[in-house]
């Protein structure tokens, strides 16, 4: 007999509670805090079920199966990672949760472990900790809180240049199923910048929770360009939260493909005025993958600026969503807030779901959003058709000229030359052409 929902949730929540009980008090004060912190939000916070309205198109049992809470192990073997050709960052590599490799960084730049921090850099974290990942609400962010092995702080000094950095979220080799929460906290003072490229490795049965908080200091100006271009049976659940002060500038860039289940919420809040927000997400869904992205825009001080544009396609049975929220705030005035969510069917069994939505308790703005989803234009298929291109090069063609523009926003030309052949791959996987389904 089947178990049912609430009861597969009850039984989850009881394990993973277990687990905590089970940790070994950290040595690290900020460190025990967050696990504090966590431990009792989750206990008084239930998890989302088939009533939850922010859940209903992301159902949690792929995250409810056994071995999905066991800890990894920290000395697990490494995985492969190619790097990009022409690409030669400092590389930050976490896996399973763990901080595994850390780079030597010159002056004014500190990486480290939470577990290691010291002196300005144990400031830093004792300040900057859960300090913008709230808890309200959030049962998986309090779960990150309460089993976050380590965690790693990357802090950019006061005036900082920070050039280029990798973030590598990786399963270990030959992963069995178990459960990681990494933890990560990005902060870049004022008048620094930042070119941070984030990657998501591993296609493992594998419950990865992670949680990154970014504070953006006066001036300064972080480009993050997001990476989860591995599909296969790994369960993905990342929780961004941003604070965006006076004239800073954040430009957040992402190519995301769907797994068995991989969700993203993205907070994003412009908390002083002239703060500057861009966000790009192409996404492409295939087989009977899953996409969520819960994107909400905090506009919180006047005379700030956002600009959000995603496109995504998905084929076969898979389904994409997107929840696209700008909230106003009553003393946000002069705000100028856009976003543009244009999709693409590319069978008849997939599933798009696209949710714009504007909450405006200011008078003076500019606002506009709007989401369209359709199917590719018959005319440009026999156009293509009719001068020599197969059926299948042309869906490729028009299906890539349809994400190009936010490829193309990446402002690293070696991330969009990786982006590129990743999606191609991912388009032809399981040996189906583009619109084979249709």
């Amino acid at each position: 007999m089947a178990v049912k929902l609430e009861d597969r949730i009850e039984d989850f929540a009881r394990r993973a509670r277990e687990q905590t009980a089970a940790l070994t008090a950290p040595s690290a004060p900020a460190l025990a805090t967050l696990r504090q912190r966590g431990t009792e939000a989750f206990a008084t916070t239930p998890l989302p079920g088939a009533k939850t309205e922010s859940w209903k198109y992301s159902r949690i049992g792929p995250l409810l199966e056994q071995g999905l809470l066991d800890r990894p192990r920290e000395d697990a073997p490494l995985p492969e990672v190619p790097a990009f050709a022409g690409f030669e960052a400092p590389r930050i590599l976490v896996v399973d949760g763990w901080p595994r490799q850390l780079p030597e960084m010159p002056a004014g730049i500190t990486i480290t472990r939470f577990s290691a921090a010291e002196g300005a850099g144990a400031e830093v974290l004792s300040r900057e900790l859960g300090s913008l990942a709230y808890l309200d609400g959030r049962p998986f962010v309090a779960l990150n809180g309460a089993l976050a092995e380590d965690g790693v702080l990357i802090h950019v000094a006061k005036n900082v240049q920070g050039g280029e950095l990798e973030l590598l979220l990786a399963q270990s080799l030959n992963a069995a199923p178990h459960g990681a929460h990494p933890r990560v906290l990005v902060v870049l003072e004022a008048g620094s910048s930042l070119s941070l490229v984030e990657r998501h490795l591993g296609q493992a049965q594998v419950f990865t929770n992670a949680v990154i908080e970014v504070r953006i200091g006066a001036a300064a100006h972080l480009a993050h360009m997001r990476l989860q271009l591995e599909a296969g049976a790994a369960r993905s659940l990342t929780a961004l939260d941003v604070a965006v002060a006076r004239d800073g500038r954040y430009d957040l860039q992402q190519a995301l493909l769907g797994s068995i289940f991989r969700r993203n919420e993205i907070r994003i809040h412009c908390t002083e005025p002239g703060a500057e927000v861009t966000v790009g997400g192409a996404t492409l869904t295939r087989d009977r993958n899953h996409l969520d992205t819960q994107m909400c825009l905090e506009h919180e001080a006047p005379h700030c600026t956002s600009n959000q544009v995603f496109r995504a396609l998905a084929g076969e049975r898979s389904k994409t969503v997107l929840n696209g929220r700008i909230h106003i705030h009553p003393n946000a005035q002069k705000t100028s807030a856009e976003l543009s969510s244009r999709n693409l069917l590319l069978s008849h069994d997939a599933e798009i779901d696209a949710k714009p939505e504007l909450e405006i308790y200011a008078d003076d703005v500019k606002c506009a959003h709007g989401a369209t989803i359709g199917r590719l234009d018959e005319k440009s298929l026999f156009y293509l058709r009719s001068r020599g291109v197969t059926e299948d090069a042309a869906r490729l063609m028009l299906s890539f000229a349809f994400l190009a523009g936010v490829v193309d926003a990446f402002p690293l030309e070696t991330v969009r030359d990786a982006v590129r052949p990743a999606l191609e791959a991912a388009f032809m996987a399981h040996g189906m052409a583009p619109g084979a389904a249709a």
